[in-house]
């Protein structure tokens, strides 16, 4: 992690903005345990037979192509989808800030982001709350408009603040940079290398994923595997699956042809005989 944390330095510096993540309160070992766990939606499992364990400060990216279940898999592990079958054992003291592109859609666009604050926690201080909404660049009074007309990247840094309010332990972040601009993606990627607890990240976003994890999952064919090799080995192997998708398509196409020329060859044959007959 010294290596990674010194490659986004240098980023660190040119930038104005930065943020952290606090020290969560409680540092259990054990978070999660999962056991022959399958997840899915009504009588079709995505998931089948997982067996996971995730322990304290560990950085773990999942990687998957579009549709493998990777979703799927973290709204099992947070608790927003119950197992088909199978298990999972969550650690006494676990506090888990989760992130998704559909939380942007639940802010509450009539109202503010000291008023999303101030529903976690009615009895801090005004004061205190802008305070720390100021951290995410919510001052002054972008701390009281309105969220509806905000754009998606500062929807994303409100939902960012709320879920660290509470110090989790245990970040599970999907797809978190979809639509941060360039700086607001270095701040999180810097908070996100020197954040204590524990990290889960689905993300598409190569340079996240290189400076934050440590370990990789694999989602592929409903099973969840480590993955041995590094980001650029994914990379490959992503390559090497459309290509043989895509020769598998071409084969597929021209396998459905090969029929309808044989079947016209008979009728010209015959429409020939009988010109020769007619002659």
């Amino acid at each position: 992690m010294l290596e990674k944390l010194q490659a986004v330095e240098p980023v660190r510096a040119k930038r104005e903005w930065r943020f952290e993540f606090a020290k969560p309160v409680r540092l259990p070992e054990h978070l999660i345990d999962t056991d022959d766990l399958s997840l899915g939606y009504q009588d079709t499992p995505i998931i089948r037979h997982a067996t996971l364990s995730i322990r304290s400060g560990e950085r773990i990216g999942i990687l998957g192509v579009n549709g493998a279940g990777k979703s799927t898999l973290i709204k099992g592990l947070v608790g927003e989808l119950p197992p088909m079958s199978g298990e999972i054992r969550r650690g006494q003291g676990l506090e888990i800030g989760y992130f998704a592109q559909h939380q942007l859609d639940q802010l509450r666009s009539d109202e503010t982001p000291l008023d999303h604050l101030r529903r976690l926690a009615p009895d801090v201080r005004e004061q205190e709350l802008r305070d720390y909404l100021g951290i995410y660049r919510f001052s002054g009074d972008f701390a009281t408009a309105d969220v509806g007309p905000m754009s998606g990247g500062e929807k994303a840094r409100l939902a960012l603040a709320l879920l660290a309010w509470h110090k989790p332990n245990l970040l599970v972040l999907d797809e978190p940079t979809n639509h941060l601009d360039m700086e607001t993606r270095e701040a999180l990627t810097m908070a996100l290398s020197i954040y204590e607890g524990a990290v889960i990240i689905v993300s598409h976003d190569r340079h996240l994923l290189r400076a934050t994890t440590e370990r990789l999952l694999l989602v592929h064919d409903g099973a969840v595997q480590p993955f041995d090799g590094d980001l650029d080995d994914y990379a490959a192997l992503v390559l090497e699956h459309r290509r043989s998708s895509v020769a598998a398509q071409k084969a597929a196409s021209l396998s459905e042809r090969e029929p309808v020329i044989n079947k016209k060859k008979p009728a010209v044959l015959r429409l020939r005989n009988a010109s020769a007959l007619r002659s």
